[in-house]
């Protein structure tokens, strides 16, 4: 019966005219195209047309491309545009920024490059210096060369990104010859200027212990971390606070690219205006760090 039954439905949408067919797909996502382009012919052939592939581009689209460095190709139709962008970052904003979608909701993607971020000292050669890596998808990172105070922040308005969707922010960097980010976690948020957000930890540096039985382990990592700081007079974090302890502190990710990624935080594109303010700073240890390399802060639309 359940056969039949989905056979009768098959019959019902693929007697309907194609363009009503195509209206019909439109309303669902770029996966039940995909799928139900399979259901006859009929139904493969309004999944093709421009009318179905045009709503799953951001209303904005055309501005987008235009603002990229490198030209894009001619497309025959707006289903090849929409795989074009899920597989290749476009380069906007002057190369300080990023774009592209996701290939299975169409949702934007956004990642801003170390010379759209705010880097305190990002100006002084002697703290941050500017170079380039051939792994890099934009044409200058940041590398720490030596500061106390880290913070870095970056900006993007609610209204550029898909409209009512769950955003994630992730820090994107490397850590070459480094020094300085075992000791204390650094601190990441994700808010709108102004208005109080949840700060989180993270530790930047992966060699930071990730797996260990809370308890004799723990105290282990703690001696150490006592042996080697006891010269500056310093107590680990979590000696200095006691809600916080090391199972609450965030580690970093290894990228399919070969770059580290750190989450920063969740927000809501409910409000076009809003400005939403990404962050990551230590300010507080007073130890001097070094090696970290800055790619950008990535927002990615959260898949659950």
């Amino acid at each position: 019966m359940e056969e039949n039954g989905e056979n009768e439905k098959s019959s019902c949408l693929w007697m309907l005219p194609e363009g009503c067919i195509a209206e019909i797909l439109g309303l669902t996502s770029p996966l039940d195209v995909c799928r139900l382009s399979l259901v006859c012919k009929s139904v493969q052939f309004a999944a093709e047309s421009d009318t179905v592939w045009k709503k799953f581009l951001p209303s904005d689209y055309q501005s987008i491309i235009a603002g990229s460095l490198s030209p894009i190709p001619d497309f025959r139709s707006k289903k090849d545009l929409y795989v074009y962008l899920c597989h290749h970052s476009l380069l906007i904003d002057g190369g300080r920024k990023s774009f592209s979608l996701d290939k299975w909701t169409g949702k934007k993607y956004y990642f801003l490059g170390a010379r759209d971020l705010n880097i305190v000292w990002g100006d002084t050669p002697d703290y941050w210096t500017w170079t380039c890596l051939p792994e890099s998808r934009f044409p200058e990172v940041a590398k720490l060369e030596w500061v106390c105070w880290l913070e870095i922040w970056g900006t993007i308005r609610a209204g550029s990104l898909s409209p009512f969707t769950s955003y994630v922010a992730y820090l994107v960097y490397k850590l070459e010859n480094k020094y300085g980010f075992d000791y204390r976690p650094s601190e990441v948020s994700v808010g709108i200027p102004a208005v109080e957000s949840e700060t989180r930890f993270a530790f930047l540096d992966p060699n930071v212990e990730t797996e260990c039985e809370y308890g004799e382990e723990e105290e282990r990592i703690q001696r150490e971390f006592d042996l080697q700081y006891e010269e500056l007079g310093l107590a680990p974090y979590w000696r200095n606070d006691p809600n916080l302890t090391f199972s609450d502190i965030q580690h970093p990710k290894r990228r399919d690219d070969g770059w580290f990624e750190i989450e920063l935080g969740e927000f809501y594109t409910e409000n076009e205006d809003d400005c939403i303010e990404l962050r990551v700073h230590e300010v507080k240890a007073g130890i001097a760090k070094q090696g970290l390399i800055v790619e950008g802060i990535e927002i990615r639309p959260r898949i659950r």
